[in-house]
C-alpha cells in the first residue's frame, strides 16, 4: 500500500532543495551579469528569503518524512527557526 502522506512528506523537502539550488543558480548568474560580487548578491535580501522559505520547506518534509521522535524535533526546529528567520527579513524590509 502507498504511504501518500510521505510521498508529500518526501515532495517538500525536494522542492525546498529545488528552491535553493534555483535561488542559488540564479543569483550566481545575476552577480555576474551585474558586475556584482557574489557574496553581496548572496548576502541581499531577495536571496536570503528563498533560501529561508527552502530550509522552511525542507524542515516540514523532514519532519514529515522522519519516523523517530528526535528526527522530527530537530526539523521541526529548523522549520521553527526558518519560520522566525523570515519574519524577521519581511519585518526589516
Amino acid at each position: 500500500m502507498i504511504n501518500w502522506l510521505t510521498i508529500v512528506a518526501h515532495g517538500f523537502w525536494i522542492a525546498g532543495l529545488a528552491l535553493i539550488l534555483a535561488a542559488l543558480s540564479y543569483h550566481t548568474w545575476l552577480a555576474g551579469q551585474t558586475g556584482r560580487s557574489l557574496r553581496g548578491e548572496l548576502a541581499g535580501e531577495p536571496f536570503q528569503r528563498l533560501a529561508l522559505a527552502g530550509v522552511l520547506l525542507v524542515g516540514i518534509g523532514l519532519s514529515g518524512a522522519s519516523r523517530d521522535v528526535w528526527q522530527q524535533v530537530l526539523a521541526g526546529a529548523v522549520a521553527v527557526g526558518a519560520v522566525i528567520g523570515l519574519v524577521w527579513r519581511w519585518r526589516v524590509a
